[in-house]
């Protein structure tokens, strides 16, 4: 796909991942819109976008809402796409994670969590998806993670809402393919942002040893993973070689990485006392 004068819209757009890969799609000449939940950040990243401006013509909007409202996720669609501007791209990065052992997460966070993240993914998809199959063309991103398709310690509220992504994402690509729609689906490992430095207050020990000390990646290093995914309508998005390690791992060999987590997680509480 040439991003020139194409119309994209970017979820989570106002930091992080999200703002990332709506730079990089500036710099290929796409018109861009981010929808997020905070008005100061938002603005902050549209004077960012505005910099990175490579012709006159391109059209940059932001958008605040909480995508995880049905009501909202209609007002902030209908608002980007007005006069006509039918999405090209469609890219869903807003999300949540928090972190921490099951019996101390509440009821509370494993709804916020499924509806920030799954039907935060769900909403801006049903909006968009019809106005891309009546045109016959458009790709979709949803973003899921490696907690997506490997259980891992401490995440039983944010798996579950990333599996859900996975599973959902699945079954849109086969349904959309007919239409001339694309589906990705991205599978992050850690990445150096806002969202990570909030998660790691909560970690478990556990999950921090799960972690290991695997540098978290950049989130430019994931916005070219999915801007190349994109151009080559690629569903399965695993930016980095450890995470892609796993991801063979566990679709094959599931036995092997859950004996192997178990053994973390026993030293690792061992280690706690």
């Amino acid at each position: 796909m040439d991003f020139h004068d194409r119309n994209v819209i970017v979820t989570g757009g106002s930091s992080g991942i999200g703002k990332a890969t709506a730079k990089l799609l500036v710099r290929r000449g796409a018109n861009v819109a981010i929808i997020a939940r905070r008005q100061a950040l938002l603005d902050a990243a549209l004077t960012e976008l505005e910099a990175e401006r490579v012709n006159r013509a391109q059209l940059f909007q932001a958008c605040a809402a909480d995508l995880s409202d049905w009501e909202q996720a209609q007002s902030s669609v209908s608002t980007v796409t007005a006069g006509g501007r039918v999405p090209d791209v469609l890219i869903n990065c807003a999300g949540m994670a928090r972190p921490g052992y099951f019996e101390e997460l509440s009821v509370e966070i494993f709804r916020q969590t499924m509806d920030v993240d799954f039907f935060g993914t769900l909403y801006p998809c049903k909006l968009v998806a019809p106005m891309m199959m009546e045109r016959g063309s458009g790709h979709i991103v949803n973003f899921s993670s490696g907690a997506g398709f490997l259980g891992v310690f401490g995440y039983t509220a944010y798996s579950a809402a990333k599996f859900a992504i996975r599973g959902f994402s699945d079954v849109l690509r086969s349904e959309l393919k007919p239409y001339g729609v694309g589906v990705s689906i991205v599978f992050p490992p850690d990445t150096d942002t806002p969202q990570l430095l909030e998660e790691n207050k909560y970690k478990p020990l556990e999950t921090e040893r799960i972690s290991g000390t695997i540098k978290p990646v950049q989130p430019e290093q994931v916005a070219k993973a999915v801007v190349r995914a994109i151009e080559k309508n690629k569903y399965l998005v695993i930016p980095n070689f450890e995470l892609s390690l796993f991801y063979a791992l566990t679709n094959g060999v599931q036995g092997f990485v859950r004996w192997y987590f178990d053994r973390v997680i026993a030293s690792a509480r061992k280690e706690r006392g």
